[in-house]
């Protein structure tokens, strides 16, 4: 939540700063139209605040903050702006910037008594500032306006702000009245500890999100580790009490407190509609189980303990009586069960995600799922309706939209809402509804973002939904109305304390909602092997907090490159073979993915969403020399480059469409790439290896659903393929 500096100098002898491009409008510019609701205003304070707590860790205060200073980019962020009157906490003797005594430094209807004085500032000052900044957002007016610069500092040393408008909720104010406290003693002493009350949780929950998570320079390839925790996490809301008449909440009141903690990952939570059990899948052994746990308590109870294969996907009914969950026992299917794991018995033979109808009786199943919405795949899934008293299923007519993955029926059975990865739209994931009874779709997503996991709100006014369109994957609703399934409003974010939120379900009041916190680390490990078989133990060459990913040994052994995925950016590392001289070449928002080392070692090749969409770029292994490589025309993107043996040529794919080369010795625009045949109407190869006389490419064959097809070589000779396995 601080703008990016790239670089600072001086040209013909003035000084320049060169930092991030950032689309958007300042604060100043989104308070001209009058306050904000205080949901809308408690996201931005919590960003606020710990872009601030990441200031003061550094030791630096910034002095000057205001809705001028504050910048809202198109996605949602809040960077901090303009530290140039920035002061470092550091002792007097040791200071490199200093500020004499009585020099009065600030804008004044946003300093501190002790800045209006002259005095000494510390982080405190800044919490004042935030303070009437937050005001502000929520009053749609100063805390300390007067006429003049004089009057404002008085105000700020004797008077009280005005009261706060009626609707903000009492916890704001009073978070407000503290932070603008006149003696510093009786203010939040940090941003972390403001942060951590705007988040009703602990200072380390401020300070830790969302800041990106840095690998640290450890002992830590050949081999990935993947290590996935996840905990279900509930959070008591008080927002749908209303009736269907009254006007949609302003602010959202809610505790947040962690559920379970099994060792192993734990998914796929369903809220009992009374709201005091909830069952989930975990695995904690070898496989997958069904656990219920009453919320608040620690004791969760193994429900299918009697299976060793997997059980997923649990669903309590409408009365709280069954589960319904997804098996791989006797071939797979959909499973019904006593609320406390009795009378267990088959309603289908396939199917994945089941969901109740509001009246018990049926349940709307997808016939595949995507475990990780991020992975571009499609899997042709459909959605299918299975009588609970019967079995006898049928198939949800629906107009295509690609994929129908994860339903869930609206609370009065009009409508069914489901998401699914849109071929036609390049592979996106966006949520639909369509009528119970078949029909044709309704979009309620149509963007770039991940959208995924829709669930009704229990009086119908809501979808509820996972996304990563604020940054990182968290949640979010949408109004909605039930019956025609037209959007209402737009999409609003209910913003936990987790960086990674998911797969929600609410109790049938909709006081109480659960979710996922997923956290996922991947790193590099290496091991010794002959050719033939591996020698030894695996030895860790990066122990980070991020999923490092892709990693490619360079030409001469001494460097190891990779590239971490991150809810917000991704770039690329490179490391030595025993850890140590962690480098990070590539620092921005854009996504740079999976680079590979030029046949001297100088250079990396990657694909980078830098341009606007995916293109071919290079970079020399110290991080200097950025260069685009590839200008695919229209919307079409490059991706996976892979270098020649002599470093004189790029092969890449277009994604969804062919293999091509470039010539590396001419400019783009002095050539046409060379565009390798199709493996078939609707196959596409992506190459991987050049070998080693630049004759022959290897690479798999995908088709335009996602799903790999086998691995063939492509001769520039005969220009065909060849077909070397089948999987």
């Amino acid at each position: 939540n601080i703008v990016a500096v790239h670089d600072v100098g001086e040209q013909d002898g003035e000084p320049y700063i060169v930092s991030e491009l950032l689309e958007g409008a300042t604060l100043r510019a989104e308070l001209s139209s009058g306050p904000m609701v205080p949901a809308e205003a408690l996201q931005l304070a919590r960003q606020l605040a710990g872009g601030l707590a990441a200031a003061h860790a550094k030791g630096i205060v910034h002095r000057d903050l205001k809705p001028e200073n504050l910048f809202l980019t198109d996605d949602g962020r809040l960077k901090i702006l303009d530290f140039g009157i920035a002061k470092l906490l550091v002792s007097p003797e040791d200071a490199a910037i200093r500020t004499e005594t009585g020099t009065v430094i600030g804008t004044p209807a946003y300093m501190s008594p002790e800045q209006v004085r002259g005095q000494h500032t510390d982080q405190r000052s800044d919490v004042f500032s935030f303070g009437t900044i937050l005001f502000e957002m929520l009053a749609g007016k100063m805390a300390f306006e007067r006429g003049s610069n004089v009057e404002i500092g008085t105000a700020v040393l004797n008077d009280d702000p005005p009261e706060l408008p009626q609707e903000v909720p009492p916890q704001l104010k009073r978070i407000v009245r503290r932070c603008l406290e006149k003696d510093p003693a009786d203010r939040f002493q940090s941003a972390a500890e403001l942060g951590a009350e705007l988040y009703g949780g602990s200072a380390e929950a401020v300070t830790s999100w969302p800041r990106r998570p840095i690998l640290r320079r450890h002992r830590l390839l050949a081999a990935a580790a993947t290590v996935f925790a996840l905990a279900v996490v509930g959070i008591a809301y008080q927002i749908l009490r209303s009736r269907r008449t009254e006007p949609p909440p302003s602010f959202q009141t809610a505790v947040a407190t962690r559920l379970t903690d099994q060792p192993g990952p734990e998914l796929f939570p369903s809220l009992s509609p009374d709201g005091k059990s909830i069952v989930y899948a975990a695995r904690t052994t070898g496989n997958w189980d069904i656990f219920l746990q009453r919320v608040g308590g620690k004791n969760a109870i193994n429900l299918t303990a009697d299976s060793a294969e997997d059980d997923n996907h649990p669903a309590f009914s409408p009365d709280g009586e069954k589960i319904a969950f997804q098996s791989d026992r006797n071939g797979g299917g959909i499973y019904l069960m006593g609320a406390t794991g009795e009378s267990v018995r088959r309603l289908t033979d396939f199917g994945y995600h089941p969901a109740w109808s509001p009246d018990g009786k049926e349940i709307v199943f997808a016939s595949s799922w995507i475990a990780r919405p991020e992975a571009r795949q499609s899997t042709s899934s459909q959605l299918w309706i299975a009588t609970v008293a019967t079995g006898a299923i049928r198939r949800l007519e629906i107009k295509d939209t690609g994929d129908a993955i994860q339903p869930h029926w609206s609370p009065h059975g009009h409508r069914i809402v489901y998401w699914g990865v849109s071929v036609a739209a390049g592979t996106r994931r966006d949520i639909w509804t369509v009528p119970a009874t078949g029909g044709d779709p309704v979009a309620v997503t149509d963007d770039p973002a991940i959208d995924w996991n829709p669930v009704w709100s229990p009086d119908g006014r809501y979808l509820y939904f996972s996304s990563d369109r604020g940054g990182s994957m968290n949640l979010w609703r949408i109004p909605i109305d039930e019956q025609s399934g037209r959007v209402l409003g737009p999409p609003e974010a209910i913003t936990t304390p987790s960086p990674d939120s998911a797969q929600i379900s609410l109790s049938r009041d909709g006081r109480q909602l659960v979710y996922v916190q997923r956290v996922a680390t991947r790193n590099l490990q290496k091991i010794s092997f002959n050719g033939e078989k591996t020698s030894g133990e695996p030895e860790w060459v990066t122990q980070g907090s991020k999923l490092a990913v892709m990693p490619e040994v360079s030409p001469r052994g001494d460097l190891i490159s990779f590239f971490t995925l991150a809810p917000s950016q991704e770039d690329i590392f490179v490391v030595a073979p025993d850890g140590s001289g962690l480098r990070q070449l590539t620092d921005d928002p854009q996504r740079d993915r999976a680079p590979r080392w030029s046949p001297d070692g100088k250079q990396l090749a990657f694909f980078s969403s830098r341009s606007g969409k995916f293109e071919i770029w290079t970079i020399q292994q110290d991080g200097s020399g950025l260069r685009q490589i590839t200008f695919t025309p229209g919307k079409a993107s490059a991706v996976l480059p892979v270098w020649s043996p002599d470093g004189m040529q790029l092969a890449y794919t277009v994604m969804n469409d062919t293999a091509q080369v470039i010539d590396l010795r001419k400019p783009w625009t002095d050539q046409s790439p060379q565009v390798l045949p199709r493996l078939g109407r609707d196959e596409f190869f992506t190459p991987w290896s050049w070998s080693a006389d630049g004759r022959r490419l290897a690479g798999h064959a995908t088709p335009r659903s996602g799903l790999s097809a086998g691995i063939f070589l492509y001769s520039f000779e005969s220009k065909s393929y060849e077909k070397l396995a089948d999987f």
